[in-house]
């Protein structure tokens, strides 16, 4: 609707149509960015770090939280002793990784050159593996790989 104004001049009166649809566009470009801040982080990959422990033949997991690793055609069952995310913000922590992947089985597809970390793993033995996970599909690609508990360790030499 155009109306004409007292000096000379026209001006377009929006319609209610042309309100509504204005309404959507704010509200969905609102909603988009308030799901694309919650969900953006666990996109990327991030440094993760998982101590586990083999268990020797005939244990029992009890109530041990356990954790398994998919390598190729392979699961491999472990005894999470510890884990946490090398985020410096401390926005995500292992508790939204753990919550994110406990449903799964295998929780984690490993991947990556040292994938083969987890069949070398003796029974009784703590190792700690250090790698990147990505959220999307589960995936943790091995970094590095060390025996024992880590830098939390307790010192053995004094």
């Amino acid at each position: 609707m155009i109306s004409y104004l007292p000096w000379g001049g026209t001006m377009k009166i929006p319609t209610s149509r042309n309100l509504l649809l204005t309404a959507m566009l704010t509200a969905t470009i609102l909603i988009a960015g308030a799901v694309h801040a919650q969900l953006s982080p666990m996109g990327m990959p991030l440094p993760t770090t998982v101590i586990i422990i083999k268990p020797a033949p005939g244990e029992i997991f009890g109530d041990k939280p356990v954790v398994t690793m998919g390598v190729g055609g392979k699961v491999y069952k472990f005894i999470l002793k510890d884990a946490y995310v090398d985020d410096p913000q401390n926005r995500i922590r292992w508790p939204d990784v753990w919550q994110l992947v406990r449903q799964y089985r295998p929780n984690f597809n490993v991947t990556g050159v040292d994938s083969n970390v987890f069949e070398k793993i003796a029974p009784g033995q703590m190792m700690t593996v250090k790698g990147m996970f990505a959220g999307l599909n589960q995936s943790f690609e091995v970094t590095s790989a060390e025996p024992g508990g880590g830098v939390f360790a307790p010192p053995t030499h004094y």
